[in-house]
Protein backbone atom coordinates (compact mmCIF):
# COMPACT_ATOMS: atom_id res chain seq x y z
CA UNK A 1 0.00 0.00 0.00
CA UNK A 2 1.38 3.36 -1.07
CA UNK A 3 -0.58 6.30 0.37
CA UNK A 4 -0.12 9.65 2.02
CA UNK A 5 -1.17 8.84 5.57
CA UNK A 6 -1.97 11.51 8.17
CA UNK A 7 -2.80 10.80 11.80
CA UNK A 8 -4.59 13.51 13.80
CA UNK A 9 -4.94 13.93 17.56
CA UNK A 10 -5.18 16.81 20.03
CA UNK A 11 -1.77 16.01 21.58
CA UNK A 12 0.89 13.34 22.01
CA UNK A 13 1.04 13.15 25.79
CA UNK A 14 1.57 9.74 27.35
CA UNK A 15 -1.79 7.99 27.01
CA UNK A 16 -3.48 4.99 25.39
CA UNK A 17 -4.32 6.90 22.20
CA UNK A 18 -0.66 7.79 21.72
CA UNK A 19 0.26 4.09 21.91
CA UNK A 20 -2.35 3.32 19.24
CA UNK A 21 -1.04 6.08 16.96
CA UNK A 22 2.55 4.91 17.35
CA UNK A 23 1.62 1.28 16.67
CA UNK A 24 -0.17 2.30 13.46
CA UNK A 25 2.87 4.26 12.34
CA UNK A 26 5.06 1.24 13.11
CA UNK A 27 2.91 -1.19 11.13
CA UNK A 28 2.73 1.16 8.13
CA UNK A 29 6.48 1.79 8.25
CA UNK A 30 7.23 -1.93 8.38
CA UNK A 31 4.74 -3.25 5.82
CA UNK A 32 3.88 -0.42 3.40
CA UNK A 33 5.47 2.25 1.23
CA UNK A 34 3.33 5.01 2.71
CA UNK A 35 4.39 8.54 3.64
CA UNK A 36 3.68 9.05 7.34
CA UNK A 37 2.52 12.34 8.86
CA UNK A 38 1.09 13.52 12.18
CA UNK A 39 -1.17 16.50 12.92
CA UNK A 40 -1.00 17.39 16.62
CA UNK A 41 -0.35 20.22 19.07
CA UNK A 42 3.02 20.38 20.83
CA UNK A 43 1.46 22.65 23.47
CA UNK A 44 1.41 19.81 26.01
CA UNK A 45 4.36 17.68 24.90
CA UNK A 46 6.58 17.60 21.81
CA UNK A 47 6.83 14.40 19.77
CA UNK A 48 9.17 12.88 17.22
CA UNK A 49 9.35 9.45 15.62
CA UNK A 50 11.48 7.91 12.92
CA UNK A 51 10.04 8.32 9.40
CA UNK A 52 7.11 10.43 10.64
CA UNK A 53 6.71 14.07 9.60
CA UNK A 54 5.15 16.02 12.48
CA UNK A 55 2.86 18.97 11.75
CA UNK A 56 2.34 21.14 14.82
CA UNK A 57 -1.06 22.61 13.96
CA UNK A 58 -2.55 25.71 15.53
CA UNK A 59 -6.10 25.20 16.83
CA UNK A 60 -6.04 21.41 17.10
CA UNK A 61 -5.41 21.28 20.86
CA UNK A 62 -8.08 21.39 23.58
CA UNK A 63 -10.64 24.15 23.02
CA UNK A 64 -13.46 24.62 25.51
CA UNK A 65 -15.01 27.64 23.79
CA UNK A 66 -18.79 28.01 23.61
CA UNK A 67 -19.62 30.36 20.73
CA UNK A 68 -22.24 33.11 20.48
CA UNK A 69 -23.92 31.36 17.57
CA UNK A 70 -23.42 28.75 14.86
CA UNK A 71 -22.07 31.29 12.39
CA UNK A 72 -19.19 32.20 14.70
CA UNK A 73 -18.40 28.50 15.26
CA UNK A 74 -18.47 27.67 11.53
CA UNK A 75 -16.25 30.66 10.76
CA UNK A 76 -13.55 29.49 13.17
CA UNK A 77 -13.94 25.89 11.95
CA UNK A 78 -13.48 27.04 8.35
CA UNK A 79 -10.14 28.61 9.23
CA UNK A 80 -8.95 25.40 10.93
CA UNK A 81 -10.14 23.37 7.93
CA UNK A 82 -8.05 25.55 5.63
CA UNK A 83 -4.95 25.06 7.80
CA UNK A 84 -5.37 21.28 7.64
CA UNK A 85 -6.11 21.22 3.90
CA UNK A 86 -3.01 23.23 3.03
CA UNK A 87 -0.84 20.57 4.67
CA UNK A 88 -2.41 17.60 2.85
CA UNK A 89 -0.63 16.08 -0.14
CA UNK A 90 -3.35 14.82 -2.49
CA UNK A 91 -0.98 13.73 -5.27
CA UNK A 92 -1.76 10.09 -4.45
CA UNK A 93 -4.41 8.33 -2.33
CA UNK A 94 -4.69 10.22 0.96
CA UNK A 95 -5.95 9.04 4.35
CA UNK A 96 -6.67 11.28 7.34
CA UNK A 97 -6.96 9.11 10.47
CA UNK A 98 -8.63 11.13 13.26
CA UNK A 99 -8.62 9.97 16.89
CA UNK A 100 -11.28 10.68 19.52
CA UNK A 101 -12.86 13.64 17.75
CA UNK A 102 -16.21 12.50 19.17
CA UNK A 103 -14.90 13.02 22.73
CA UNK A 104 -15.30 16.72 21.99
CA UNK A 105 -12.12 18.03 23.57
CA UNK A 106 -12.17 20.77 20.92
CA UNK A 107 -15.42 22.52 20.07
CA UNK A 108 -14.54 23.22 16.41
CA UNK A 109 -12.45 20.21 15.34
CA UNK A 110 -15.39 18.03 14.26
CA UNK A 111 -16.88 20.96 12.31
CA UNK A 112 -13.55 21.60 10.56
CA UNK A 113 -13.24 17.93 9.59
CA UNK A 114 -16.81 17.85 8.27
CA UNK A 115 -16.05 20.87 6.07
CA UNK A 116 -12.83 19.21 4.91
CA UNK A 117 -14.63 15.98 3.98
CA UNK A 118 -17.16 17.97 1.95
CA UNK A 119 -14.38 19.86 0.16
CA UNK A 120 -12.50 16.69 -0.79
CA UNK A 121 -15.41 14.52 -2.00
CA UNK A 122 -14.01 14.39 -5.54
CA UNK A 123 -10.45 13.60 -4.42
CA UNK A 124 -8.98 10.17 -3.73
CA UNK A 125 -9.29 10.91 -0.03
CA UNK A 126 -10.88 9.16 2.95
CA UNK A 127 -11.26 10.07 6.60
CA UNK A 128 -11.10 7.44 9.34
CA UNK A 129 -12.86 8.51 12.55
CA UNK A 130 -11.35 6.34 15.30
CA UNK A 131 -13.56 6.13 18.40
CA UNK A 132 -11.67 5.43 21.63
CA UNK A 133 -14.09 6.92 24.19
CA UNK A 134 -17.56 8.48 24.33
CA UNK A 135 -18.46 11.92 25.69
CA UNK A 136 -21.85 10.38 26.49
CA UNK A 137 -20.22 7.94 28.92
CA UNK A 138 -20.07 9.76 32.28
CA UNK A 139 -18.17 12.73 30.88
CA UNK A 140 -20.60 15.50 31.76
CA UNK A 141 -18.21 18.31 30.81
CA UNK A 142 -17.61 16.87 27.32
CA UNK A 143 -21.30 16.27 26.72
CA UNK A 144 -22.19 19.77 27.92
CA UNK A 145 -19.70 21.31 25.48
CA UNK A 146 -21.01 19.14 22.65
CA UNK A 147 -24.64 20.13 23.25
CA UNK A 148 -24.01 23.83 23.92
CA UNK A 149 -21.05 24.74 21.67
CA UNK A 150 -23.22 26.92 19.40
CA UNK A 151 -24.33 29.18 22.25
CA UNK A 152 -27.56 27.39 23.03
CA UNK A 153 -28.48 23.80 23.78
CA UNK A 154 -28.77 21.86 20.52
CA UNK A 155 -28.21 18.13 20.82
CA UNK A 156 -28.65 17.39 17.10
CA UNK A 157 -26.13 20.04 16.08
CA UNK A 158 -23.61 18.78 18.65
CA UNK A 159 -24.06 15.23 17.37
CA UNK A 160 -23.45 16.41 13.80
CA UNK A 161 -20.08 17.86 14.82
CA UNK A 162 -19.03 15.02 17.13
CA UNK A 163 -19.85 12.33 14.56
CA UNK A 164 -19.28 13.80 11.07
CA UNK A 165 -21.02 11.96 8.24
CA UNK A 166 -20.01 12.04 4.57
CA UNK A 167 -19.39 9.67 1.66
CA UNK A 168 -15.64 9.69 2.36
CA UNK A 169 -15.89 9.10 6.13
CA UNK A 170 -15.89 5.73 7.93
CA UNK A 171 -15.67 4.82 11.63
CA UNK A 172 -13.29 2.52 13.52
CA UNK A 173 -13.97 1.04 16.97
CA UNK A 174 -11.83 -0.77 19.54
CA UNK A 175 -14.45 -3.38 20.49
CA UNK A 176 -17.66 -4.94 19.22
CA UNK A 177 -19.81 -3.15 21.82
CA UNK A 178 -18.73 0.24 20.52
CA UNK A 179 -19.57 -0.85 16.97
CA UNK A 180 -23.12 -1.62 18.10
CA UNK A 181 -23.33 1.76 19.86
CA UNK A 182 -22.41 3.57 16.64
CA UNK A 183 -25.18 1.62 14.91
CA UNK A 184 -27.58 2.81 17.63
CA UNK A 185 -26.43 6.33 16.87
CA UNK A 186 -27.52 5.85 13.26
CA UNK A 187 -24.25 5.28 11.40
CA UNK A 188 -24.68 2.66 8.66
CA UNK A 189 -23.25 -0.73 9.60
CA UNK A 190 -21.11 -0.96 6.45
CA UNK A 191 -19.28 2.20 7.54
CA UNK A 192 -18.26 0.82 10.95
CA UNK A 193 -15.13 -1.32 11.24
CA UNK A 194 -13.91 -3.23 14.29
CA UNK A 195 -10.22 -2.37 14.70
CA UNK A 196 -8.90 -3.58 18.07
CA UNK A 197 -5.55 -2.26 19.19
CA UNK A 198 -2.33 -4.03 18.34
CA UNK A 199 0.69 -4.70 20.48
CA UNK A 200 4.31 -4.51 19.44
CA UNK A 201 4.96 -8.22 19.98
CA UNK A 202 8.70 -8.07 19.33
CA UNK A 203 9.20 -5.19 21.76
CA UNK A 204 7.24 -6.62 24.68
CA UNK A 205 8.77 -10.07 24.12
CA UNK A 206 12.31 -8.66 24.06
CA UNK A 207 14.86 -9.08 26.83
CA UNK A 208 15.31 -6.38 29.49
CA UNK A 209 18.67 -4.90 30.37
CA UNK A 210 20.74 -7.31 32.45
CA UNK A 211 22.12 -4.47 34.58
CA UNK A 212 18.90 -2.87 35.73
CA UNK A 213 19.02 -0.45 38.66
CA UNK A 214 15.41 0.65 38.20
CA UNK A 215 14.53 -0.43 41.72
CA UNK A 216 17.22 1.86 43.09
CA UNK A 217 15.81 4.79 41.09
CA UNK A 218 12.26 4.05 42.23
CA UNK A 219 13.51 3.89 45.83
CA UNK A 220 15.04 7.37 45.43
CA UNK A 221 11.84 8.70 43.88
CA UNK A 222 9.78 7.17 46.70
CA UNK A 223 11.98 8.66 49.42
CA UNK A 224 11.94 12.10 47.80
CA UNK A 225 8.14 12.07 47.45
CA UNK A 226 7.18 10.50 50.78
CA UNK A 227 6.22 7.01 49.57
CA UNK A 228 7.13 3.63 51.07
CA UNK A 229 9.18 1.33 48.82
CA UNK A 230 11.24 -1.75 49.66
CA UNK A 231 13.48 -3.28 46.99
CA UNK A 232 12.96 -6.73 48.50
CA UNK A 233 9.17 -6.74 48.21
CA UNK A 234 7.40 -8.27 45.20
CA UNK A 235 5.96 -5.72 42.80
CA UNK A 236 2.40 -5.44 41.51
CA UNK A 237 2.46 -2.97 38.63
CA UNK A 238 -0.29 -0.82 37.11
CA UNK A 239 1.20 0.86 34.01
CA UNK A 240 -1.49 3.51 33.68
CA UNK A 241 -2.78 6.95 34.58
CA UNK A 242 -4.71 6.83 37.92
CA UNK A 243 -7.90 8.52 36.76
CA UNK A 244 -11.22 7.85 38.46
CA UNK A 245 -12.44 5.14 36.10
CA UNK A 246 -9.30 3.12 36.84
CA UNK A 247 -10.83 2.38 40.27
CA UNK A 248 -7.46 2.60 42.02
CA UNK A 249 -8.73 2.24 45.61
CA UNK A 250 -9.91 -1.25 44.73
CA UNK A 251 -6.32 -2.02 43.72
CA UNK A 252 -5.32 -1.04 47.28
CA UNK A 253 -7.89 -3.51 48.53
CA UNK A 254 -6.24 -6.28 46.48
CA UNK A 255 -2.83 -5.21 47.80
CA UNK A 256 -4.10 -5.41 51.40
CA UNK A 257 -5.73 -8.76 50.69
CA UNK A 258 -2.54 -10.33 49.35
CA UNK A 259 -0.47 -8.87 52.18
CA UNK A 260 -2.94 -10.30 54.69
CA UNK A 261 -1.95 -13.75 53.38
CA UNK A 262 1.77 -13.01 53.25
CA UNK A 263 3.18 -9.53 53.80
CA UNK A 264 5.48 -9.37 50.76
CA UNK A 265 3.77 -7.16 48.13
CA UNK A 266 3.99 -3.53 47.03
CA UNK A 267 2.04 -1.62 44.38
CA UNK A 268 3.42 0.72 41.70
CA UNK A 269 1.43 3.07 39.43
CA UNK A 270 3.52 4.56 36.64
CA UNK A 271 1.75 7.82 35.81
CA UNK A 272 -0.26 10.60 37.45
CA UNK A 273 -3.57 12.36 36.79
CA UNK A 274 -4.00 15.63 34.90
CA UNK A 275 -7.65 16.75 34.88
CA UNK A 276 -8.87 18.76 37.88
CA UNK A 277 -11.30 16.09 39.13
CA UNK A 278 -8.80 13.25 38.63
CA UNK A 279 -6.01 15.17 40.36
CA UNK A 280 -8.27 15.68 43.38
CA UNK A 281 -9.07 11.95 43.33
CA UNK A 282 -5.47 10.76 43.14
CA UNK A 283 -4.26 13.35 45.70
CA UNK A 284 -6.69 11.84 48.20
CA UNK A 285 -5.19 8.41 47.49
CA UNK A 286 -1.63 9.72 47.78
CA UNK A 287 -2.45 11.32 51.12
CA UNK A 288 -3.95 8.06 52.37
CA UNK A 289 -1.12 5.72 51.33
CA UNK A 290 1.52 8.07 52.76
CA UNK A 291 -0.33 8.50 56.04
CA UNK A 292 -0.88 4.74 56.40
CA UNK A 293 2.65 3.99 55.11
CA UNK A 294 1.23 1.53 52.58
CA UNK A 295 3.85 0.11 50.17
CA UNK A 296 2.62 2.17 47.21
CA UNK A 297 4.42 4.49 44.76
CA UNK A 298 2.57 6.71 42.26
CA UNK A 299 3.84 8.75 39.30
CA UNK A 300 7.49 7.72 38.92
CA UNK A 301 7.08 6.91 35.23
CA UNK A 302 7.52 10.47 33.99
CA UNK A 303 11.03 10.62 35.45
CA UNK A 304 12.21 7.05 35.09
CA UNK A 305 10.41 5.44 32.12
CA UNK A 306 10.97 6.51 28.53
CA UNK A 307 7.91 7.61 26.55
CA UNK A 308 9.21 5.55 23.61
CA UNK A 309 10.68 2.08 23.23
CA UNK A 310 14.19 3.56 23.39
CA UNK A 311 16.05 3.87 26.67
CA UNK A 312 17.57 7.28 27.44
CA UNK A 313 21.20 7.62 28.46
CA UNK A 314 23.25 10.38 30.10
CA UNK A 315 27.04 10.12 30.54
CA UNK A 316 26.83 6.45 29.60
CA UNK A 317 24.23 5.64 32.26
CA UNK A 318 20.56 4.78 31.78
CA UNK A 319 18.41 7.61 33.12
CA UNK A 320 15.12 6.36 31.63
CA UNK A 321 14.36 2.68 31.16
CA UNK A 322 11.75 1.28 28.78
CA UNK A 323 8.56 -0.64 29.56
CA UNK A 324 10.25 -4.03 29.06
CA UNK A 325 12.74 -3.15 31.80
CA UNK A 326 9.88 -2.05 34.04
CA UNK A 327 7.86 -5.22 33.44
CA UNK A 328 10.94 -7.30 34.23
CA UNK A 329 11.02 -6.11 37.87
CA UNK A 330 7.30 -6.78 38.38
CA UNK A 331 5.73 -10.03 39.48
CA UNK A 332 2.19 -9.16 38.41
CA UNK A 333 0.33 -6.60 36.31
CA UNK A 334 -3.00 -5.42 37.76
CA UNK A 335 -5.97 -3.39 36.56
CA UNK A 336 -9.18 -2.83 38.52
CA UNK A 337 -10.56 -0.43 35.92
CA UNK A 338 -14.33 -0.23 35.46
CA UNK A 339 -14.21 1.22 31.94
CA UNK A 340 -11.88 0.71 28.98
CA UNK A 341 -12.07 0.87 25.21
CA UNK A 342 -9.53 -1.90 24.67
CA UNK A 343 -7.15 -1.94 27.62
CA UNK A 344 -3.45 -2.49 26.88
CA UNK A 345 -3.02 -3.59 30.49
CA UNK A 346 -4.98 -6.77 29.69
CA UNK A 347 -2.56 -7.78 26.93
CA UNK A 348 0.99 -6.43 27.20
CA UNK A 349 1.95 -8.15 30.45
CA UNK A 350 1.39 -11.66 29.09
CA UNK A 351 4.03 -11.04 26.39
CA UNK A 352 6.58 -10.39 29.14
CA UNK A 353 5.35 -13.64 30.76
CA UNK A 354 3.80 -11.84 33.70
CA UNK A 355 0.58 -12.66 35.51
CA UNK A 356 -2.22 -10.20 34.73
CA UNK A 357 -5.06 -9.89 37.25
CA UNK A 358 -7.94 -7.64 38.24
CA UNK A 359 -11.56 -6.74 37.50
CA UNK A 360 -13.45 -8.08 34.52
CA UNK A 361 -15.08 -5.81 31.92
CA UNK A 362 -17.44 -8.07 30.00
CA UNK A 363 -17.63 -6.30 26.64
CA UNK A 364 -13.81 -6.05 26.46
CA UNK A 365 -13.27 -9.63 27.56
CA UNK A 366 -15.80 -10.96 25.03
CA UNK A 367 -13.49 -9.94 22.18
CA UNK A 368 -10.30 -11.08 23.93
CA UNK A 369 -11.70 -14.48 24.90
CA UNK A 370 -13.00 -14.99 21.36
CA UNK A 371 -9.32 -14.98 20.36
CA UNK A 372 -8.46 -17.74 22.83
CA UNK A 373 -7.13 -15.58 25.68
CA UNK A 374 -7.96 -17.17 29.05
CA UNK A 375 -9.25 -14.68 31.62
CA UNK A 376 -11.38 -16.78 33.97
CA UNK A 377 -9.39 -15.65 37.00
CA UNK A 378 -10.59 -12.02 36.69
CA UNK A 379 -13.42 -11.17 39.07
CA UNK A 380 -16.77 -9.50 38.34
CA UNK A 381 -17.24 -8.02 41.79
CA UNK A 382 -15.90 -7.91 45.34
CA UNK A 383 -18.70 -7.77 47.88
CA UNK A 384 -18.11 -5.65 50.99
CA UNK A 385 -20.98 -5.18 53.45
CA UNK A 386 -23.55 -6.37 50.95
CA UNK A 387 -22.55 -4.53 47.79
CA UNK A 388 -19.80 -4.37 45.20
CA UNK A 389 -16.83 -2.36 46.44
CA UNK A 390 -16.78 -0.22 43.28
CA UNK A 391 -20.27 1.13 44.12
CA UNK A 392 -19.10 2.99 47.23
CA UNK A 393 -17.96 6.59 46.91
CA UNK A 394 -14.22 7.20 47.13
CA UNK A 395 -14.18 8.43 50.72
CA UNK A 396 -16.12 5.38 51.90
CA UNK A 397 -13.83 3.08 49.91
CA UNK A 398 -10.82 4.47 51.76
CA UNK A 399 -12.58 4.08 55.13
CA UNK A 400 -13.51 0.49 54.32
CA UNK A 401 -9.92 -0.51 53.50
CA UNK A 402 -8.98 -0.71 57.19
CA UNK A 403 -12.37 -2.13 58.27
CA UNK A 404 -12.56 -5.10 55.88
CA UNK A 405 -12.20 -8.62 57.28
CA UNK A 406 -9.77 -9.90 54.63
CA UNK A 407 -9.97 -13.51 55.83
CA UNK A 408 -13.72 -13.37 55.29
CA UNK A 409 -13.18 -11.78 51.88
CA UNK A 410 -11.14 -14.81 50.85
CA UNK A 411 -14.27 -16.96 51.16
CA UNK A 412 -15.77 -15.26 48.13
CA UNK A 413 -15.36 -17.59 45.16
CA UNK A 414 -14.12 -14.95 42.72
CA UNK A 415 -11.62 -13.51 45.20
CA UNK A 416 -10.26 -16.96 45.99
CA UNK A 417 -9.89 -17.66 42.26
CA UNK A 418 -7.66 -14.57 41.90
CA UNK A 419 -5.52 -15.60 44.88
CA UNK A 420 -5.19 -19.17 43.57
CA UNK A 421 -4.14 -17.84 40.17
CA UNK A 422 -1.34 -15.85 41.80
CA UNK A 423 0.09 -19.17 43.02
CA UNK A 424 -0.39 -21.24 39.85
CA UNK A 425 -0.55 -19.41 36.54
CA UNK A 426 2.23 -20.62 34.23
CA UNK A 427 0.01 -22.53 31.80
CA UNK A 428 -2.37 -19.59 31.37
CA UNK A 429 0.49 -17.12 30.99
CA UNK A 430 2.07 -19.12 28.15
CA UNK A 431 -1.28 -19.67 26.42
CA UNK A 432 -2.15 -16.00 26.53
CA UNK A 433 1.27 -14.96 25.29
CA UNK A 434 0.83 -17.23 22.27
CA UNK A 435 -2.73 -16.06 21.48
CA UNK A 436 -1.84 -12.38 21.74
CA UNK A 437 1.13 -12.87 19.40
CA UNK A 438 -1.18 -14.58 16.90
CA UNK A 439 -4.01 -12.05 16.98
CA UNK A 440 -2.59 -8.65 17.90
CA UNK A 441 0.68 -8.37 15.99
CA UNK A 442 1.68 -5.31 13.97
CA UNK A 443 1.47 -7.37 10.77
CA UNK A 444 -2.14 -8.37 11.52
CA UNK A 445 -2.84 -4.73 12.41
CA UNK A 446 -1.49 -3.56 9.06
CA UNK A 447 -3.55 -6.01 7.01
CA UNK A 448 -6.75 -5.05 8.87
CA UNK A 449 -6.05 -1.36 8.27
CA UNK A 450 -5.32 -1.93 4.60
CA UNK A 451 -8.66 -3.70 4.14
CA UNK A 452 -10.49 -0.87 5.94
CA UNK A 453 -8.85 1.79 3.77
CA UNK A 454 -9.63 -0.12 0.55
CA UNK A 455 -13.26 -0.50 1.60
CA UNK A 456 -13.46 3.19 2.59
CA UNK A 457 -12.16 4.15 -0.86
CA UNK A 458 -14.95 2.06 -2.44
CA UNK A 459 -17.60 3.65 -0.21
CA UNK A 460 -16.67 7.08 -1.58
CA UNK A 461 -18.78 6.16 -4.61
CA UNK A 462 -21.84 5.65 -2.39
CA UNK A 463 -24.57 8.06 -3.50
CA UNK A 464 -26.93 7.52 -0.56
CA UNK A 465 -28.52 10.66 0.82
CA UNK A 466 -26.90 12.31 3.82
CA UNK A 467 -28.75 11.77 7.05
CA UNK A 468 -28.94 13.21 10.55
CA UNK A 469 -27.63 11.48 13.66
CA UNK A 470 -28.98 11.81 17.19
CA UNK A 471 -26.94 10.73 20.22
CA UNK A 472 -30.03 10.44 22.48
CA UNK A 473 -29.79 6.64 22.36
CA UNK A 474 -26.13 6.78 23.44
CA UNK A 475 -26.98 9.10 26.33
CA UNK A 476 -29.79 6.75 27.40
CA UNK A 477 -27.52 3.70 27.09
CA UNK A 478 -24.83 5.13 29.36
CA UNK A 479 -27.35 6.44 31.89
CA UNK A 480 -28.79 2.96 32.50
Amino acid sequence: MDINYYSLHYHMKKCGVRIVIENIFDCLRLYSESNLNLFYSSKYQSFSKRDVKTIDLEGIDYLEQIFKNKEELWDKAFKLKERIRKKLDLSKPCVLHCHNVNLFKNSILGAALLLLANDLETEEFVMLMHVHDFAEDSRADRLHLMMNCSGKEDRMFGTELAYPINRNIVYLTLNSRDSKLLEKLGIFKNRIFLYPNSINIDFFSSKPLKKNNLKDLIAKFAKKNGYTFDKKRKIILSPLKPIRRKNIIESLLILNLLNSIKDEWQFLITLDADSKADVAYVNRIKEYVKKKKLPVVIGFGYDLISSSEERKYKNGKVVQYNMVDLFSIAETIMTTSILEGFGFTYTEGWLAEKKVVGRRIDFIFKDLEANGIKLNHFYNKIIVDGKDFKEYDHNMQLKLLKMIDYKKLLKQKEVKRLVDFMKDSKKTVLNNKKKIAENYSLMAYYHKLKKIIMKAMELRKDRKKKYKLDNKKLIDYFER
